[in-house]
């Protein structure tokens, strides 16, 4: 008898031991969540506002572009000039102008990068099907100044491309950062 008694004395301290345990560990938890602080910038529109931190959601107040978590912004940075160590072969490169600019009717004429796909930033979320299969490759995506490839390389990033980056400053800034007549002749298409 003695003996039982003893099991379920040790029982029931096991039991009180294990509930404490459980409700300290959950408190723990919800205190590191609560912790937790997360950051907001707009979505990136290439201007200065992208290194702007808000504490709230909402709307950049610089460029009225919708804030997101600035944590969810992954994709990568090139210049121009960086592009030729890149070996042009194993890269994908994305230009988001409109068919336009891409094709040289526009008023502005910047050049492109051959065997670029164009998809205009406005049709990619549409369109994001056609670079499925370019899913595991590298994606270079520009644009003319660098305002509309850092949102089409988050928009990228938001779909599952991994090995995203955003060629700074665009093909306006080309020729004064591109010197190398090597690398314009393997890359550059004038217009």
């Amino acid at each position: 008898m003695i003996n039982c008694l003893s099991m379920k004395s040790t029982s029931i301290v096991l039991l009180i031991t294990s509930l404490l345990v459980i409700s300290l560990y959950s408190f723990s938890s919800k205190n590191k969540e609560s912790s937790i602080v997360i950051k907001y910038t707009c979505l990136p529109c290439g201007a200065e506002c992208d290194s702007i931190a808000y504490d709230n959601p909402g709307t950049c107040s610089h460029c009225n572009m919708k804030l997101v978590d600035r944590s969810t912004i992954v994709h990568k940075n090139i210049q121009p000039g960086n592009m030729c160590s890149l070996d042009e072969k194993n890269i994908v490169f994305l230009d988001v102008r409109t068919a336009a600019e891409f094709n040289g009717t526009a008023k502005d004429k910047f050049g492109a990068i051959k065997n670029a796909i164009n998809i205009p930033v406005q049709e990619l979320e549409t369109r994001m099907n056609e670079l499925e299969k370019y899913k595991d490759k590298e994606i270079i995506v520009y644009c003319s100044h660098s305002h509309r490839s850092p949102r089409a390389s988050y928009m990228l990033t938001q779909n599952g491309f991994k090995k995203v980056t955003n060629m700074l400053g665009g093909m306006s800034v080309w020729k004064e950062q591109v010197k190398k007549n090597d690398c314009n002749e393997r890359l550059y298409k004038p217009q």
